[in-house]
């Protein structure tokens, strides 16, 4: 029998690889690299990390390459729960090249594509609370939204909508049983630009816009609101996203309604920004909870 979980992500594990230059060059010139980092992540990982930061019992539903056993380990130690596909290959990589703010980013999916022949474990699914998927991997997507029934699922498909010069029917099959949408604005825009509206209808009961320094707009049926970022020192943004989500579901679990879980998920997000890497500072749900405090007041 599966051990209950409070959170079971679906999304990938990825080594991030940042590189700080002088300037983002144009088409055709160069840059120097001024500092190089290489860090844990992928969409799906930070997020399981996060949560089991912030006390959730979370399990992580991937795959990797035959390099990423220390990976593991560390997951491993952290209390997150593995449910892993080990392939022959390499697994994904992400690289950041990043200038005061501004960057250009590139990825290699590398074994990451076989997520979508993965067989879901029915049983998994029905002794989790929250199930979270990330990224496009519509196929594997469309085989877990079937499973959800009356489980709270929340979907961010992340830069995977780019890909879309029409928006898949598969991707709308998938929306009908998601309790919560998540995206960027970019990543909304380039929505909007190929037809796709808020719509109740579609099957999300929140829409959720996250907008880095400016914070999340929150569409419901009760409210349409704007609520503002946490205002820190941020070093790099990468990973913001994925801490947002981690916050933002736990505190649901935890019972906070929809304008403060958001809030949370912003608080969250917040100490991730403070330092380069997705996962290098983590935040205990105390630590959360006192940003909160002061952000609520």
């Amino acid at each position: 029998m599966n051990e209950k979980l409070d959170l079971l992500v679906f999304g990938d594990t990825a080594i991030d690889h940042f590189y700080e230059v002088d300037e983002v060059p144009k088409m055709n010139n160069a840059a120097e690299v001024m500092r190089s980092q290489s860090f844990y992540g992928g969409m799906g990982a930070n997020t399981a990390v996060v949560a089991t930061s912030l006390g959730m019992k979370a399990g992580l539903f991937s795959v990797v390459g035959t390099d990423a056993e220390d990976y593991l380990n560390y997951m491993r130690n952290l209390g997150v729960k593995l449910f892993f596909k080990g392939v022959f290959g390499d697994t994904t990589r992400s690289l950041f090249f990043k200038e005061n703010g501004r960057g250009i980013s590139f990825f290699y999916k590398g074994v990451t594509t076989c997520l979508n022949d993965l067989e879901v474990d029915e049983d998994l699914i029905e002794n989790s609370k929250c199930i979270y998927m990330a990224r496009t991997y519509l196929k594997l997507q469309k085989k877990v939204s079937k499973l959800c029934r009356n489980k709270f699922l929340v979907y961010n498909p992340g830069y995977g909508v780019f890909k879309f010069d029409k928006i898949p029917e598969d991707f709308y099959a998938i929306l009908k049983k998601v309790d919560v949408l998540i995206v960027n604005k970019h990543e909304m825009r380039h929505l909007e630009e190929r037809g796709f509206k808020f719509d109740f209808s579609l099957g999300p009961s929140v829409f959720l816009i996250t907008l880095g320094s400016k914070g999340c707009h929150v569409y419901s049926k009760q409210t349409q609101i704007r609520i503002p970022a946490y205002e820190t020192k941020s070093v790099d943004a990468s990973g913001a996203g994925d801490a947002f989500n981690a916050g933002f579901i736990t505190a649901q679990i935890k019972g906070f309604d929809l304008y403060d879980a958001v809030k949370i998920g912003n608080v969250t997000a917040s100490f991730i920004v403070e330092k380069w890497g997705c996962q290098t500072n983590l935040p205990m749900w105390d630590a959360v909870m006192e940003r909160y405090k002061k952000f609520h007041a």
